[in-house]
């Protein structure tokens, strides 16, 4: 069976791969089709089409938006989006300008605390886009702040934490429309991540929801069987990927694990 991976993340957004690597991984596992999926960001998709071109793997141009519901994170894939739409632009460019501001003001909160943190530093650790918290934490780790990245979070950075900031809170409804508009398909990431079977309901029901994300390494075999069940009631697409965001720091790879077969692209091409 040919195998995809619909769900991946490269140094575009916090995957510790380039696009170029990814797709070379890819091509080793013998892959036919890739999706890249970076978090609100799409710089890393035309060196992994550029790449898979040469290489021979499917290249699907994708994106994660992180949206919130009901005070919980709800993420919206969107595949086979125009990269050039200027809503999807522009709010990409709000979203990475959001991020940097939070990240000055974590930064100012940490200060606050008597730990003392450069912005450059961050900046060049985290790349010109997808500053985030998992960053912040790596940096207070490289600094001696903290022993672990986990600890940065639990002592520091977690939801409600000392230097903790919210962040600039997409909806899943613009998330979906703004997909849409880009001619994309719009799919709910992971809905086993989401506390409450009731909210999963209800977001399947919002309008130019396409696809469900069924197949997924944290989705029991109970529940990887009740969203086939939800996706065929709804009329959903249904796909599924790794979420990888590269090696683990044991050397295991989530890339590929998943036994999602070719035949699934068919549906989301239509």
């Amino acid at each position: 069976m040919k195998k995809i991976d619909l769900h991946l993340h490269t140094t575009a957004s916090d995957g510790t791969l380039t696009p170029k690597e990814l797709v070379a991984a890819a091509k080793e596992k013998s892959l036919a089709a890739i999706a890249i999926t970076d978090h609100d960001s799409i710089s890393g998709i035309e060196e992994a089409l550029q790449t898979g071109a040469k290489l021979g793997v499917e290249v699907i141009p994708g994106i994660e938006l992180t949206t919130y519901y009901k005070d919980e994170r709800v993420d919206i894939l969107g595949y086979y989006i125009d990269r050039e739409n200027e809503a999807l632009l522009e709010i990409l460019e709000k979203l990475q300008t959001a991020r940097k501001s939070r990240a000055k003001e974590m930064i100012s909160k940490l200060a606050n605390l008597g730990i003392e943190v450069d912005y450059q530093k961050l900046q060049q650790l985290a790349g010109e886009e997808g500053i985030g918290r998992p960053h912040l934490a790596q940096l207070l780790v490289d600094q001696g702040h903290v022993a672990t990245k986990q600890e940065a979070f639990d002592q520091y950075l977690a939801d409600g934490g000392p230097a903790y900031v919210d962040k600039y809170q997409l909806q899943p409804e613009e998330a979906i429309e703004l997909i849409t508009t880009a001619g994309g398909v719009a799919v709910l990431a992971h809905p086993g991540v989401i506390s409450e079977v009731e909210i999963v309901e209800e977001l399947v029901q919002l309008s130019n929801l396409s696809g469900i994300e069924a197949y997924y390494p944290q989705h029991s075999p109970e529940q990887l069987s009740y969203y086939l069940r939800l996706a065929t009631k709804e009329d959903l697409i249904i796909t599924g990927g790794s979420d990888c965001h590269g090696p683990t720091a044991d050397g295991k790879w989530l890339l590929g694990t998943l036994d999602i077969s070719v035949e699934l692209l068919s549906p989301l091409k239509r």
